[in-house]
């Protein structure tokens, strides 16, 4: 009867408690639990008793944790794994209707004796065989989930696999060895589930094998990308051998449909892994030579790239590329700030750096992506300008910073053509024009570092040429491609033509030398208004606006611009002086340009901005250059008083100076009162009433106290003759002209 059935599992597994002595037979004592579970599986199976199997398998596990936990000894470790794997066959063996919770927890309970083990090194069981039990395991979870298609059973043995060889890892002193034994444990478990994949290719991703193996080999790389950076000392084959074939499992599952960008995921983990070992290791005497290892990393991106010629699907092979773009792009990246370029010369360095981004570009082109090529680009820019950097030697090695600032010129000629010359895969992508136009640009000043290093600054200027004749030959190409009035014709030709202007603009005060940042933004500034006023393109505008407003915050808000040069031993006439008139005058160019043409050519969504549709531009950068004027006038009078060889700016430390700046406030004040009545501006007006009120609350509150004697009357005397001479201007000019209008 089925009560005996259930009272003969409780006698016999508690026969052996009964008659525990102190000897430890394990042989006897798991050979008498083998005999006893075959006799009650076989029992349960005749009159289809399900829950007879699942006492059979408590009393078992109770036994091996009795034993495991108070008889095992050390040299039982491989007996204990033996015997976990023996009866969990022995239960997987069941049939399929009925007995699924007793055969699923045959295959997971073992993991909690195997965590056991694994945590403990004193009992000395190698990674090899538990991984062969877990191997065991995970066939028969992922064989029962085939035949039930419940896959959770294989993702809690694959998950429970991760957890088991991380607990391993866990506290343990790196050999050669041992790094080998986890790197080929993780992908033999990987490897495993993966077969189960094969055998079910188009089982959908949510419910089939595809997340079990993924559980496995993700976790399996990040178990590696750690122990690779925590293990010093080690050499990083076994890692690097390790990322490279879970890589290549993760490119076999998206070889399946439906699970392309799997390769997207597995080319940035393998960027992010070997990026991580050398940041970790690159000193270390068992890690390459950094030209060795470079190479490695073009090896590696060379094998990804070529994956995508041997895709057929097309949304696979477009994935293809784009992974084939984000692995060089950052391992690129990942050289930004690192010790390894530093230490090999301009040829392998920078030429490693083109090849990594040659191939990223090639992919960017198959794939036909703008926003790709923009990030293969930006790669190549961070890695080339970090080696600039940090390449102390090429600051005094001539030579060497000619090949440097040649083979830089080289890739920044190779960026900017490329778009153009692939035009047929990139005609539609704005994102790779501008990548192509802003290539100059964001390779200058590594660029300029090594020119003066190679000839010196006698010929600066040559180097911002160099650049324009590069950005003119893609303007002129840019006219070609496009048909007239396409609009992507006039964005390529707006930027390519402001990118033009800026090097022609940057190149005489680059040669001046002192400030050349400064005049050169604010030449480009007017320099690309003007353009703005050929071509209606609202992102010139918007390029000289920011121009202009930088130039405007490091004249007024900028407090280093003291120290940058000492003062000069001419008063007024001065590089102070050309420092702020050039930006002042390309303020007010570009107030004029703007002008009413601004409003006329708002874009609907620009309206928005625009209030009461006032020209916002040309107002703003009219303030400005008022703004940078007064500043000007404070400093010229700073400079006038000022000893020693910096510049401070201050209103008066000398009763002389107090009543120099008062005058000067003053007569500014009267200037663009004159101003804003001879031109019909308000806001002149408005600027100058308060520059005045400013002025008279200066005198009264903070010159009088210090002012004695002719000074005090001459402070008096001036700002009464401004108050009249105002009250005159006002009356005459401005309260006439109201009651004219109003009559």
């Amino acid at each position: 009867s089925y009560v005996v059935a259930v009272l003969g599992p409780a006698d016999g597994f508690a026969t052996p408690l009964l008659l525990s002595r102190e000897a430890d037979r394990p042989i006897g004592l798991f050979g008498y639990v083998l005999l006893l579970d075959v006799g009650l599986l076989m029992i349960g199976v005749r009159r289809n008793w399900p829950s007879i199997a699942g006492l059979s398998l408590l009393g078992t596990v109770l036994l091996q944790g009795l034993w495991m936990g108070t008889r095992m000894r050390p040299e039982q470790s491989l007996f204990a794994l033996v015997i976990l794997g023996m009866f969990a066959l022995v239960f997987v063996l069941l049939p399929r209707s009925g007995w699924l919770a007793s055969r699923a927890g045959a295959v997971v309970v073992p993991f909690v004796f195997t965590i056991y083990l694994a945590s403990r090194s004193d009992l000395g069981p190698r990674l090899y065989a538990i991984g062969i039990l877990m191997a065991v395991l995970g066939i028969g979870a992922m064989w029962i989930a085939r035949e039930s298609r419940e896959w959770a059973i294989g993702l809690a043995t694959s998950a429970a696999s991760v957890a088991v060889v991380w607990v391993w890892t866990h506290g343990r002193a790196w050999t050669q060895t041992s790094a080998w034994e986890i790197t080929l444990v993780v992908f033999g478990l990987a490897a495993v589930y993966h077969a189960f994949v094969e055998l079910d290719p188009v089982e959908p991703a949510r419910d089939g094998p595809l997340r079990p193996a993924l559980l496995s080999a993700l976790g399996g790389f990040i178990i590696l990308l750690a122990a690779g950076v925590a293990a010093d000392g080690v050499s990083p084959w076994p890692w690097i051998g390790g990322s490279v074939l879970l890589a290549a499992l993760a490119y076999r599952h998206a070889g399946f449909h439906g699970r392309h960008a799997l390769q997207l995921a597995a080319a940035m983990g393998v960027g992010v892994g070997l990026t991580s070992l050398h940041v970790a290791h690159l000193d270390e005497p068992s890690f390459p030579s950094a030209g060795r290892f470079l190479l490695v990393l073009i090896v590696i991106a060379l094998a990804g790239h070529g994956v995508g010629f041997l895709r057929a699907e097309s949304m696979t092979r477009r994935m293809a590329d784009h992974a084939a773009v984000a692995l060089p792009a950052l391992l690129l990246a990942g050289l930004f700030g690192t010790r390894l370029l530093p230490q090999l010369a301009p040829l392998p360095a920078l030429g490693g750096t083109i090849v990594l981004g040659l191939l990223a570009l090639l992919a960017a082109t198959r794939s036909g992506s703008g926003i790709a090529y923009a990030i293969a680009a930006g790669g190549m820019l961070v890695a080339q300008a970090s080696y600039t950097g940090a390449r102390a030697t090429l600051a005094t090695d001539s030579s060497a910073a000619l090949l440097a600032l040649g083979l830089e010129f080289a890739t920044v000629a190779l960026l900017t053509a490329w778009p153009l010359a692939a035009a047929s895969r990139f005609k539609s992508q704005p994102a790779a024009m501008y990548a192509a136009a802003l290539a100059g640009p964001l390779w200058f000043l590594p660029a300029k570092h090594l020119f003066v290093a190679a000839f010196g600054d006698s010929i600066i200027g040559v180097l911002p040429l160099a650049f324009a004749a590069i950005a003119l030959g893609a303007l002129v190409r840019a006219r070609s491609v496009w048909a007239a009035g396409d609009p992507q014709r006039l964005g390529a030709l707006a930027w390519f033509a402001a990118v033009v202007l800026g090097f022609v603009s940057v190149a005489v005060p680059l040669q001046l030398d002192r400030e050349w940042i400064t005049i050169g933004w604010a030449i480009e500034g007017l320099a690309v208004t003007a353009l703005w006023r050929r071509l209606d393109h609202p992102g010139l505008k918007y390029l000289a606006l920011t121009l202009l407003g930088a130039v405007t915050a490091r004249l007024v808000v900028n407090p280093a611009l003291f120290d940058y040069y000492p003062r000069s031993e001419t008063r007024i006439i001065n590089w102070l002086l050309y420092t702020y008139a050039v930006p002042t005058a390309a303020l007010l160019g570009t107030a004029g340009l703007l002008g009413a043409l601004e409003t006329d050519r708002l874009r609907d969504w620009e309206r928005r901005l625009y209030v009461k549709c006032l020209p916002l531009g040309s107002i703003v950068t009219g303030f400005a250059a008022v703004l940078v004027i007064f500043v000007w006038i404070n400093l010229a009078v700073s400079d006038w008083f000022a000893t020693g060889t910096r510049i401070t700016l201050s209103f008066g430390d000398t009763p002389a100076q107090r009543l120099t700046v008062s005058i000067a406030w003053a007569l500014y004040a009267l200037v663009l009162l004159g101003f804003g009545i001879g031109r019909g501006q308000l806001a002149l007006r408005w600027v100058s009433l308060g520059l005045l009120l400013g002025t008279i609350a200066k005198v009264f509150l903070y010159d009088l106290g210090a002012l004695r004697d002719l000074y005090r009357v001459a402070a008096l005397v001036g700002l009464a003759i401004s108050l009249l001479l105002v009250s005159f201007l006002y009356q005459r000019f401005v309260f006439r002209k109201t009651g004219s209008a109003r009559s």
